[in-house]
């Protein structure tokens, strides 16, 4: 935009939009984690109001952090370090995409690295390369994942008692194969529960419903680039879409993938993020269709299901590159060429591929067999299946195909304490048909699986 060209839309009017389209999230994030397990008898006043607090203490502690800094290191006045920082906008955003369990002393140490680090060591708003709120989430799901899943991970207090799973995406990493409505959505309801947001997940970032009427409202006022969610979005749609299609399922297992794992509030709030994504309406597209395929090149080929945050980041290093390509394309629009022809050729490359290698599975890759010890009709396993925040490592003897010994040796799963008060283990080598325990469902939903694929590899 040239000098002497002023737009209507200055910063703050952008960030009174913002608010705006944040006060009905943050409104159901309140219903649902607070007000919801208060009326079912799961929590106290102090946990229905918990949500809101969390949220404060976030933008409290962003707000806290970067006036200090302002201070202490820019020499600012009192005044000065308080205004035009927009300080408490890394902390509402970091509110609404950790676990509600996590602790508050980690949301205090996650401000600060979305304040100080990410933000103002280079140089405050509007010089950060990487969007503030998703560095400390990063940092703190990375450094503190186990101590969180302790806490109740994403499960609010409601939710650890009826929720079979874990989150969504979480759910479907520990099934074999690409799974089905069944296993994937069933647990949670239908997808209508996935599209109004009664689904586990971060604090805020559930709701589809509340996020495409976000985008409506935002994109309306010109508050957001409009074009990054969009491409965002029906990237990683078209891409889910070939997979699913190739494995003979229906419409709903790509909206099972945009519904879940925060995409839509990833991609409304957090990829349109005004400082860390590109300027230029060439650059926005590619941005938007590059994200969408690093996050299903996470979700599906990496240990980490979710795949948002990590995409958002990993494309905000190469907003400057993308920024230069659509300046030039404004007058010479063949250098789009390639990277187009690229981007094209991984959306139908990777729904072709992942979708090939999903049929091709026939042993469930959470499980293994670390030693099988036979003597006659006898076999001892040492064996291992991934649980909810661990590794689970057991040992099993059968014998006649008639289970004798079902001993868990080491894990670390945040609720297995529920899975020894129910003596599970030993009531599994009983019936292996067993109900999961509430509670503990992901844990104990391993623990049944561990023993069938044991029982199969003996069959053999």
């Amino acid at each position: 935009m040239g000098p002497y060209l002023k737009s209507e839309k200055d910063t703050s009017t952008i960030m009174r939009h913002l608010i705006v389209a944040l006060i009905p999230i943050v409104v159901f994030a309140y219903i649902k984690n607070g007000i919801i397990p208060f009326v079912k008898g799961y929590t106290n006043i102090f946990g229905m109001f918990y949500p809101l607090i969390f949220i404060f203490i976030c933008m409290a502690s962003t707000f806290f952090f970067e006036s200090l800094y302002r201070i202490i290191f820019q020499k600012k006045k009192i005044k000065e370090a308080l205004e035009n920082s927009y300080s408490f906008f890394p902390g509402l955003f970091l509110g609404l995409i950790l676990p509600i369990n996590t602790p508050i002393v980690l949301l205090i140490l996650a401000a600060f690295v979305s304040s100080i680090i990410a933000k103002m060591l280079f140089g405050g708003f509007g010089n950060n390369i990487f969007n503030p709120a998703l560095v400390g989430r990063l940092f703190i799901i990375s450094a503190y994942a186990i101590v969180i899943g302790k806490s109740g991970g994403y499960l609010n207090s409601y939710e650890i008692d009826t929720i079979s799973s874990g989150t969504p995406l979480t759910n479907a990493s520990l099934i074999n194969g690409i799974g089905t409505y069944n296993t994937l959505v069933k647990p949670y309801g239908s997808l209508m529960n996935f599209f109004i947001g009664t689904i586990p997940g971060c604090v805020g970032e559930t709701s589809a419903l509340l996020c495409l009427l976000a985008f409506v409202y935002l994109t309306y006022f010109k508050a957001i680039k409009w074009k990054i969610p969009i491409f965002y979005i029906l990237t990683v749609f078209s891409i889910t879409y070939v997979i699913g299609g190739m494995n003979n399922l229906g419409i709903w297992y790509p909206l099972f993938q945009i519904f879940s794992g925060g995409l839509m509030f990833g991609a409304v709030f957090m990829a349109t993020d005004p400082v860390t994504s590109p300027v230029t309406p060439i650059g926005q597209i590619l941005y938007g269709i590059f994200l969408g395929i690093l996050t299903v090149v996470f979700r599906f080929l990496t240990p980490f299901p979710e795949g948002v945050l990590t995409s958002i980041l990993t494309m905000n290093m190469f907003v400057m590159i993308l920024d230069k390509i659509g300046s030039i394309a404004r007058f010479n629009f063949k250098v789009t060429v390639v990277p187009f022809v690229i981007a094209w050729f991984l959306i139908f490359g990777l729904g072709i591929g992942i979708s090939l290698n999903l049929k091709n599975v026939k042993k469930d890759k959470n499980f293994s067999i670390l030693e099988k010890n036979v003597s006659g009709s006898k076999i001892s396993y040492v064996v291992t299946q991934k649980g909810y925040s661990s590794v689970i490592k057991a040992r099993i003897v059968i014998d006649n195909k008639k289970v004798y010994e079902f001993t868990v040796l080491e894990q670390n799963d945040s609720f297995y304490q529920k899975i020894m008060d129910e003596d599970y283990t030993n009531k599994l080598i009983l019936d292996s048909d067993i109900d999961t325990v509430t509670g503990a469902t992901v844990t104990s939903t391993a623990l049944k699986t561990m023993l069938k694929n044991t029982l199969e590899d003996y069959g053999e």
